[in-house]
């Protein structure tokens, strides 16, 4: 197959008209992204060779160290009378972005377009400022690229790129096995104001930091590599997210726990104080082998608290249990981390973890 796909920005239920009207405009100027990314996103291709024994992150992706492609500094610095020619330059090592079709006269004035609108102009601006350098995110994903390719021999390591999305809510993460991609306006800081001018939720906008990037992305990898049921039940789900987690313990085991999973310190306070309670819930409203929509929505969906518990509780309870149960078999089982991601047996995962909260 060939040809082009192109990623929008995606407005949020709760937010206002201003989150609309980006979203517009960035229809209106799009990103290409390579329809072959699409398709590997979700399924990681088999014939890809990866990082072999004994070669390191580095010497897989042929370079001397981890690089990050800044791609947003490349079509800004663009300058505008020169802007085709400019779009010429930086095509080979931006393909992932702007394909094949690039050249064509609406392509170019649509990134042109994108790029003299004061303000992305602006945003581009609080990317510079905040990213002056990526050097610590560089390092952090050579070490768990490192400890990635030891857990999972034969993965192959993805070439990382940065850009401004227009505000991409809905998927400020995007990966292939080839290519993982960061939008770093969604990542300016919880203080930035114009998150909450776009009436962007506090539940949400609190952990668009940069401390949450690199666990972001890591946990958007695990998700390609977590065998999943086509029609799971509580417990399926709770288990999956729980795997996902646990992949961030095993490759960013210095980062906190509340920053993996996207809580504060006192919303995971919270879980751990009434971890007895929540699972007594499941058990006593026999919700864990539950299929309905209610349930699902109640313990996996995002929100600012889990519904029939206290507006101290986060959501996503369901996640946090699940990677409390995964947890547990990993520690009682020797288990090969790449069979746990492979095993869709959740039952089997939960008796064999020995998960008995509050004893």
């Amino acid at each position: 197959m060939s040809g082009v796909f192109c990623f929008f920005a995606s407005s949020l239920p709760l937010c206002n008209n201003r989150i609309q009207q980006m979203k517009y405009l960035t229809i209106a100027v799009f990103v290409v992204i390579q329809l072959s990314m699409l398709i590997t996103s979700c399924h990681r291709s088999e014939k890809s060779p990866g990082i072999q024994p004994g070669e390191t992150a580095a010497e897989a992706s042929g370079t001397s160290q981890i690089i990050i492609h800044r791609y947003e500094k490349a079509l800004f610095s663009i300058p505008k009378n020169s802007f085709r020619q400019g779009l010429d330059k930086i095509a080979p090592e931006y393909k992932v972005f702007l394909g094949d079709n690039y050249s064509s006269p609406e392509a170019t004035d649509q990134l042109l377009m994108f790029v003299a609108d004061p303000q992305n102009q602006q945003v581009y601006s609080e990317c510079i400022k905040r990213f002056p350098d990526l050097n610590q995110l560089t390092a952090g994903f050579s070490e768990a690229f490192g400890s990635m390719k030891k857990e999972i021999p034969g993965i192959k390591i993805p070439a990382i790129y940065t850009y401004v999305s227009g505000f991409d809510f809905e998927y400020p993460i995007k990966y292939s096995d080839s290519a993982l991609i960061i939008a770093l306006d969604m990542y300016l800081g919880s203080d930035y104001k114009g998150y909450s001018k776009m009436g962007m939720p506090l539940y949400i906008s609190s952990r668009l930091t940069p401390d949450h990037i690199l666990p972001d992305c890591l946990k958007e990898i695990s998700l390609a590599l977590i065998k999943t049921k086509k029609t799971p039940v509580l417990l399926d789900a709770m288990i999956e997210q729980g795997k996902m987690l646990y992949f961030a313990d095993a490759l960013l085991p210095e980062t906190e726990d509340n920053i993996k999973i996207g809580y504060s310190a006192k919303q995971l306070a919270w879980c751990s104080d009434n971890e007895k309670n929540l699972w007594e819930f499941l058990i006593g409203n026999e919700l864990l082998f539950s299929a309905e929509a209610q349930s699902m929505s109640m313990f996996m969906t995002d929100g600012p608290f889990t519904s029939s518990f206290s507006q101290e509780s986060p959501a996503r309870t369901g996640a946090w249990l699940g990677w409390q149960i995964v947890r547990a078999y990993m520690k009682n089982n020797s288990i090969p981390f790449a069979d746990l991601l492979a095993d869709t047996d959740s039952q089997k995962i939960l008796e064999k973890s020995g998960y008995k909260p509050g004893k």
